[in-house]
């Protein structure tokens, strides 16, 4: 009996570590620099908690991003018009910017893939793990990962945080997430605001196909 006790105290203390590893919170900034490492983009920021990822990118000015995947959510969310949309293939960051399991992260990409349409879902990513490398201090495994459209992609990930804090896209363009903070962060920072309203880019169309400014085009022959 004693022994069946110990053995339940042992897999319930590794389910904790397993959860806690897993709800990893933090924030830091996001810096990216450019091929010729003397333009560095303004910097922006990344918070995460419990595997939701908000993100806000200096390409995307006045927004930021909402990952999800446990509800499957991807949200480009626009304060100053108090709207937020579906995220699909707007940036080719955010899907790869989100929390993972440092041992086996196509998984997730793949995963959050499938949310924003990035590449085709029909076809698998393919991670290649290329050993342990210090960055700023931090222990983070490496990996070349390749996504279904054939991008490729060098990604440096942190396994105490759970999250990538280097990529490396084809063009040399490098981001780097630095001064990481690990602290809890605010709840209210992965909930859209309430009284937005979601804005559909192809029901707009739609209504403009239908109003008097519209002029259908001639097809070429």
């Amino acid at each position: 009996m004693r022994i069946r006790i110990l053995a339940l105290l042992s897999a319930a203390l590794s389910a904790l570590a397993s959860v806690t590893a897993v709800a990893q919170e933090f924030s830091g900034n996001v810096v990216t620099t450019n091929p010729d490492k003397d333009t560095v983009v303004a910097p922006g920021r990344v918070l995460v908690a419990d595997g939701k990822v908000r993100l806000e990118l200096p390409d995307f000015p006045g927004g930021y991003f909402l990952v999800d995947p446990s509800v499957d959510i991807a949200y480009f969310v626009k304060p100053t018009r108090r709207v937020f949309m579906e995220a699909r293939q707007s940036s080719r960051l955010a899907p790869i910017l989100v929390a993972l399991d440092p041992d086996a992260p196509c998984e997730q990409w793949q995963a959050v893939g499938r949310i924003t349409g990035l590449g085709d879902p029909n076809r698998a990513w393919q991670c290649t793990r290329l050993g342990t490398e210090l960055i700023d201090g931090r222990e983070t495994i490496r990996y070349q990962a390749v996504a279904p459209d054939a991008s490729s992609y060098d990604v440096w990930i942190d396994p105490k945080i759970r999250f990538p804090i280097r990529v490396r896209v084809e063009v040399g363009v490098v981001t780097d997430i630095k001064d990481i903070e690990e602290k809890p962060q605010p709840s209210e920072a992965f909930e859209l605001p309430s009284g937005y309203s979601k804005f559909d880019p192809q029901g707009l169309i739609d209504r403009i196909k239908q109003s008097d400014v519209w002029v259908e085009q001639p097809q070429s022959r």
